[in-house]
């Protein structure tokens, strides 16, 4: 349930704040209070406050999405832009006209195409396709119309594609009535079980470079009573109920945030009375509610939902206020947890203020604060957090634990687009981190630790394998990426078909283990030029030596290519400012400025530079 008074305060906070003028503030105060949950009208009035926002002065990401649809959508993009920056985003809408979303994308010479978007969402729903067959026809007859239905969808995908940008298509919801009742569902003729073949088709099917919104979950969870209004589709073609679009507009915000690289990557827990009942300090082993009965039964969900979340790659941590012996207890011994003591990249147990604790967890994983979502059942704690750390994600908690998982879900803050056998290692992978940290403070001498590595690099391009985790890395890198391109994979794949291109990847062997895939590149040849369009790297290998290892491959390139001169950009942003000296550390010099980066240089006949990295040729 949204507490409306906590939203009002909200927006006179954020209000205030931006009047002040500290608008990062205002967004943050307004990150914390609203929701997808929050009031139509309440939405509207805080999208009216970013609106006078300088989104581009706060660092904020531009981006230019195009809504393509057969419905009305004008109430959704208010709502969608504001998602968009409380994302961290500054985005630029294009809306094509009332029902020409086919022409639009179709015709080359379009108002669409003249605004070069990054983003096409082509909205559609149920009424959208042409599936109903007659009753008792065969399977064959709907799986005829299924698969013209898809064949449909994909000549728009791929009109869109050839003009390299991201394509999010809907999953079409289901009708809540239909005059053949059950078996409209139930029946292999019925109008819902076409639109469910047809969701799975194209789940399973979808390319590279297209991105599927699961309309029917939002219905669903949402309320379909509440999703479509006849009235309004009646009157005005609106496909989605004002009172829902904002719960649409959140959920297309956080998808193309996971495009983007700007989801969140790192759940931060409290433990007692957040992953079990009471307080383990005080109520011992025996005495802490997890498993059965009710409130224990909630609890074990609850850690079930987690350690699913970490197996599809997001980084768990714990943060106690407890003796370390004693938080860690429960994951070893009780017979009813899920979690145990290796799904936790980092184990933070003590008294110390959480904020801090917090910080230095985000230090130790080598990520950004605006990474991390923190989850406690103290609202006092959820304060101090909230008050010291605004970029972290802070959940609001119910009392009730069977609400746990719902009160974490409700943020969409993990989505993402893809996944990797590299995501389900990551937990493994930050652990072999923490390992490599405490043999090397054994160390005095660097280079004497890097030498004890072992460490042995293989390159490679952007074959069908390594493809979509090359993608990932720059759509997710924001510290060490030093341009902060986002291609498509679809666009990566149409790169490394090109003669002046050049796509690699590095993955990263040592004798802690494989840190899999960890950098990608992408080099352009521009006549005696070679230009490091993209050099994005995993911050768990920083300072090893691998800068020094990937600029020597670059010179390999640039002399095989015929360059005479390998010039590297560097645009800064807010969050990539580890690698403002890179290119002068290299020895490259200043070449001048394009488009907002620096540009540097250095001769393709110069000496390699020295690394303990080898090259598994």
């Amino acid at each position: 349930m949204v507490d409306r008074t906590r939203v009002k305060d909200g927006l006179a906070r954020a209000r205030a704040a931006i009047a002040a003028g500290t608008p990062g503030a205002g967004l943050a105060i307004l990150r914390e209070t609203t929701g997808a949950g929050t009031d139509f009208l309440d939405q509207l009035r805080a999208a009216r406050l970013v609106d006078g926002i300088d989104a581009a002065a706060l660092g904020l990401r531009p981006i230019r999405l195009a809504i393509a649809g057969a419905s009305t959508l004008d109430h959704v993009v208010p709502l969608l832009r504001y998602w968009l920056t409380i994302a961290g985003f500054a985005p630029t809408i294009h809306l094509t006209p009332f029902d020409t979303a086919t022409a639009s994308v179709l015709d080359p010479a379009s108002a669409l195409h003249d605004f070069k978007p990054d983003v096409v969402w082509l909205f559609t729903t149920h009424r959208d396709h042409a599936l109903q067959v007659p009753p008792g026809a065969a399977p064959e007859t709907l799986r005829d119309a299924v698969a013209r239905a898809i064949a449909a969808r994909r000549a728009l995908w791929d009109a869109l594609r050839a003009k390299a940008c991201l394509v999010i298509d809907n999953l079409a919801d289901l009708p809540t009535e239909d005059p053949a009742g059950n078996l409209a569902g139930a029946a292999p003729w019925g109008h819902r079980t076409a639109l469910r073949l047809l969701n799975a088709e194209l789940a399973l099917t979808a390319p590279p470079g297209v991105v599927l919104l699961d309309l029917d979950h939002l219905a669903a969870r949402h309320g379909r009573q509440r999703w479509h209004d006849p009235r309004y589709w009646h009157h005005s073609k609106h496909a989605v109920a004002p009172d829902s679009s904002g719960v649409l507009a959140h959920a297309a915000a956080r998808l193309i945030a996971g495009a983007r690289g700007l989801a969140r990557k790192c759940l931060v827990l409290d433990l007692d009375n957040t992953l079990w009942g009471g307080v383990i300090g005080d109520d011992g082993l025996a005495g802490i509610a997890l498993g059965s009965g009710a409130a224990g039964e909630a609890f074990v969900a609850f850690q079930a939902h987690v350690k699913a979340l970490k197996d599809r790659g997001i980084i768990l941590a714990a943060c106690s206020k407890n003796e370390p012996a004693t938080a860690s207890l429960p994951f070893r011994e009780h017979p009813d947890t899920v979690l145990r003591m290796e799904d936790f990249a980092v184990f933070r147990a003590g008294w110390g203020n959480k904020a801090d604790v917090v910080r230095d967890i985000a230090t130790t994983l080598n990520i950004g604060l605006d990474a991390v979502v923190f989850v406690d059942d103290n609202p006092m704690e959820r304060d101090i957090v909230r008050r010291h750390l605004p970029e972290v994600a802070v959940v609001e908690m119910p009392d009730d634990p069977a609400h746990y998982i719902a009160a974490l879900e409700a943020g969409a803050w993990f989505e993402a687009i893809a996944f990797n056998a590299e995501d389900a290692a990551r937990t493994q992978l930050y652990a072999e981190n923490a390992r490599r940290d405490e043999h090397r403070a054994g160390f005095v001498d660097m280079q004497a630790y890097l030498a004890s590595l072992d460490m042995v690099a293989a390159t490679g391009g952007a074959d069908p394998f390594h493809l979509p985790r090359i993608a990932q890395l720059i759509g997710k890198s924001n510290q060490f990426h030093l341009t902060g391109t986002r291609p498509t994979e679809a666009e990566i794949a149409a790169l490394a078909q090109h003669p002046d291109w050049t796509v690699l990847h590095i993955r990263l062997r040592d004798r802690f283990g494989d840190n899999g895939l960890i950098a990608a590149l992408l080099l352009h040849q521009q006549g005696q030029d070679l230009v490091i369009d993209t050099w994005v790297m995993s911050c768990r290998v920083l300072a090893r030596g691998v800068e020094e290892f990937t600029a020597s491959l670059v010179l390999a390139e640039a002399r095989r290519r015929g360059a005479t001169r390998v010039l590297g950009r560097y645009k800064p942003s807010a969050k990539n400012q580890i690698v403002a000296g890179l290119y002068p550390r290299l020895g490259f010099v200043p070449a001048g400025e394009d488009g907002g980066a620096f540009l540097f240089s250095t001769p393709a006949d110069r000496d390699p530079w020295p690394s303990m990295v080898q090259h598994d040729a």
